[in-house]
């Protein structure tokens, strides 16, 4: 069963053929070990069941995500699938921290950009079995900087006397990791740090921000994933060759022919909201900075942390497990 699952998801994700091979070789097991771990859980009335994967930008978190939830989904599991990405801040709001607070805060991405009280209550919701109305799950629109309106969030039907669902899959680039000491704040990591953060003032409080309610939020995952890069110079690689992707889905739309006329303005506005979102590989190295100091602490951290290690080569694809 889970093979024409695996090629529909391939073919639907427009993914390489070898990505199907590290879906059976790799995922399939994974997918196994979390039923039976569900499975142990139920039993002592702990479901849901919380996955979190972690991996840098351009890993293939997310994809890796969707792929669980196809497989887990077709094993007559309830899964609810989370990213960290959904509970950004609004743009006024990190304008507002940005002002306040330090002026790198208007980008999201870092500790202290999220809404983490909604991520709690969220999981909090996920995990009630008396909740009686469906379940919003959290969406955050990159086009326009923004959450979707409630309105366009997908809703988890409830379940009686029972948690909505029986898995969440919560993917991050930060997911599962903890603050910094003191001592690793004291230097900056790279240009943008040494311009704009030479007193630490920003860099403090993303560590101060990850060790206070974000720690409450990871401490309610039961696995964590972790998609090791090979070194911290993939993460612009990657990113750049997701951007590309972009741009050229951007150019030609698939089934355009089909589309009738308010489909095809709807879909134009969409694609041309995305594209003011893409960015030059110029844009692309600044931006990564933002991330640098905490993708290199989790690339040290978590492999001695992560219930599984996914190893990557520059390619993105699987050459081991630990």
């Amino acid at each position: 069963m889970h093979t024409h699952v695996i090629q529909r998801f391939v073919e639907s994700h427009a993914l390489p053929s070898g990505y199907a091979d590290d879906a059976e070789r790799w995922f399939v097991p994974l997918v196994d070990e979390l039923v039976a771990a569900f499975a142990r859980s139920e039993s002592i009335g702990a479901s849901p069941f919380v996955v979190g994967i972690n991996g840098c930008q351009g890993s293939g978190k997310s994809t890796a995500s969707e792929l669980l939830e196809s497989l887990l989904s077709a094993r007559g599991l309830v899964v609810a699938r989370l990213s960290i990405d959904d509970f950004y801040l609004s743009r006024q709001q990190r304008l507002t921290l940005a002002s306040t607070m330090h002026p790198l805060l208007a980008t999201r991405g870092v500790p202290g950009t999220h809404d983490i009280t909604l991520a709690l209550a969220t999981l909090a919701a996920l995990t009630d079995t008396k909740h009686s109305d469906g379940i919003p799950l959290p969406r955050f629109d990159k086009a326009t900087d923004n959450p979707l309106p409630r309105a366009e969030w997908p809703v988890l039907v409830s379940r009686q006397d029972r948690p909505a669902a029986d898995i969440v899959l919560f993917e991050g680039w930060c997911v599962g990791v903890t603050p910094q000491s003191a001592s690793e704040l004291t230097s900056t990591c790279n240009s943008l740090e040494r311009e704009y953060d030479s007193d630490g003032r920003w860099r403090g409080f993303v560590n101060e921000q990850l060790a206070g309610d974000y720690q409450t939020l990871f401490s309610q995952l039961d696995n964590l994933l972790f998609l090791e890069a090979p070194t911290f110079d993939c993460v612009s690689i990657w990113r750049n060759k997701q951007e590309r992707r972009l741009r050229e889905n951007y150019k030609t739309p698939k089934d355009k022919a089909r589309q009738d006329d308010d489909a095809k303005a709807t879909q134009s506005l969409h694609s041309v909201k995305q594209a003011t979102a893409l960015m030059s590989e110029a844009q692309i190295a600044r931006f990564i900075q933002h991330f640098e100091r905490l993708t290199r602490h989790c690339l040290l951290l978590l492999p001695s942390i992560a219930d599984t290690v996914f190893e990557l080569d520059t390619n993105q694809r699987i050459v081991g497990r630990r």
